[in-house]
């Protein structure tokens, strides 16, 4: 398959996320922009839970992967903290990142029990 032909399946792909994400979850979202590696879709601690539930069981996008959770302190702003969940669909080839800011008293909803299963990669060591 010529370079072409698979860049312009995974921009497809991500405008038809990206319309999904805007059409279908408008009230769960805050904005939707693409990035090099897919999509940031910005949502508040409240419907953490929702979204990542949405994106998990939809059969079009499957981001059934919780790859990576990363903080960034941000000193001067009021929503202090950017927390970003990377998600990967093994499905789609597509990454999406959800990120929601957060200051030092807010409290964030767990994703360790609906995305836990086989990320327990130190549980046993030592």
């Amino acid at each position: 398959m010529s370079t072409s032909i698979l860049q312009s399946i995974v921009l497809n792909n991500r405008s038809e996320l990206s319309l999904l994400t805007q059409n279908n979850l408008r009230a769960l979202v805050y904005s939707v922009s693409p990035t090099s590696d897919g999509l940031l879709i910005r949502v508040s601690a409240d419907n953490l839970r929702k979204l990542c539930f949405l994106l998990r069981n939809s059969t079009l996008t499957q981001f059934k992967s919780l790859v990576d959770i990363a903080a960034v302190d941000k000193l001067h702003v009021a929503g202090r903290f950017a927390v970003n969940y990377l998600f990967l669909s093994m499905t789609t080839n597509q990454r999406v990142t959800i990120q929601l800011f957060a200051n030092e008293t807010s409290t964030i909803p767990s994703l360790a029990v609906p995305f836990g299963r086989g990320q327990r990669l130190f549980a046993g060591a030592g």
